[in-house]
C-alpha cells in the first residue's frame, strides 16, 4: 500500500469538514470508505475517493444555500397542500381552510422547503392535550381528524411534547432531487428544533407515527425509538425521540450547525 494515497482519519476528517462524531458515523454506515493496510490496526482513508466526496458536499452545499427552509406562509399553504395530496391522496390532506386555521392558532405548525420560489417539500408539527396525543399514537385517531380545538399553542417556559405529522417532497421531482430535498428538510428541521429550545421552549420529547416501510427506515435512521405495546391499529407504528443531552447531541448530527 502505497500511504501517499491515503489519509489518516483526522486529515480526511478536516478535508471533508466533519466532526469527530459525524465522520465515524459515515464510516460506520459505509459511506465513507476505509482500508486496514495488513498488520497495522488503524484504518487509511482513500485520498480519490475523500477529495470526491469533499468536491461532491461541496456542490450540494452550494444547491442547499439556494433552497430556503421557514415557517410556511399563508400564500404557501395550496403548494404543501397539493404536494400531500399527491403523496397520500386528498382523503388525508386536511383541507386548506383548516390549515391555514392550524397556522394561526400554532405559528410552528408548518415549515416549507422552497426552491426558485416554489415549494418542494414541507413538515408539519403539532403540539396536543395529552390525551389527544395518546388516541393519535394508539391509532384510536387519526391525523384527517385533528380539529382547530386539539392545536395548541407553542408556549415558552413550560416542558411539553411535539408530534411530527408529515414529511412530504414533490414526487413529481426526479428521484435524487427528492433524497436530496428529505434530507435538506430533516437537518434545517433539527436546526429549527434546537433554535426553539435555545429559545426556552421546553419541548421534552418528539413523537410521530409511521405507516410505511421508508418511513420506518428514516425514522429509526432519524433516532426515534419504538414506543413498545403503544400501536392498537394495524400498520400504525408509533415512536419517540428524548430530547435530553444525548437525543440533542444526536440532534446536531442532523443539522446544519454539523454539516
Amino acid at each position: 500500500m502505497n500511504e501517499e494515497d491515503f489519509y489518516t482519519a483526522s486529515e480526511a476528517r478536516k478535508v471533508l469538514g466533519l466532526t469527530e462524531a459525524t465522520f465515524f458515523l459515515r464510516v460506520k454506515q459505509g459511506q465513507i470508505p476505509k482500508v486496514i493496510p495488513p498488520g497495522k490496526r488503524q484504518g487509511h482513508y482513500p485520498k480519490k475517493y475523500i477529495d470526491a466526496l469533499a468536491q461532491a458536499m461541496h456542490l450540494l452545499f452550494e444547491q442547499h444555500e439556494n433552497l430556503e427552509f421557514s415557517r410556511s406562509r399563508l400564500v404557501e399553504q395550496e403548494e404543501e397542500m397539493q404536494i400531500g395530496i399527491k403523496c397520500f391522496g386528498s382523503e388525508f390532506i386536511t383541507p386548506l381552510p383548516e390549515r391555514i386555521a392550524f397556522q394561526l392558532k400554532s405559528q410552528y405548525t408548518f415549515w416549507s422547503l422552497k426552491g426558485a420560489g416554489h415549494v418542494v417539500g414541507y413538515i408539519s408539527m403539532f403540539r396536543f392535550p395529552p390525551e389527544f396525543l395518546d388516541d393519535i399514537l394508539t391509532g384510536r385517531r387519526i391525523e384527517r381528524e385533528i380539529t382547530v380545538r386539539d392545536v395548541l399553542p407553542f408556549t415558552r417556559g413550560e416542558p411539553f411534547s411535539v408530534y411530527l405529522d408529515v414529511l412530504a417532497v414533490d414526487p413529481d421531482l426526479p428521484a435524487h432531487l427528492r433524497s436530496l430535498y428529505a434530507g435538506v428538510i430533516v437537518s434545517r428541521f433539527a436546526d429549527a428544533i434546537l433554535d426553539l429550545r435555545a429559545n426556552t421552549y421546553q419541548i421534552e420529547h418528539l413523537y410521530t407515527v409511521s405507516a410505511t416501510k421508508e418511513g420506518d427506515n428514516l425514522i429509526r435512521k432519524a433516532g426515534f425509538q419504538l414506543m413498545d405495546g403503544k400501536s392498537q391499529s394495524p400498520g400504525r407504528i408509533a415512536y419517540e425521540y428524548r430530547l435530553d443531552n444525548a437525543g440533542i447531541e444526536h440532534l446536531k448530527e442532523f443539522s446544519r450547525r454539523e454539516v
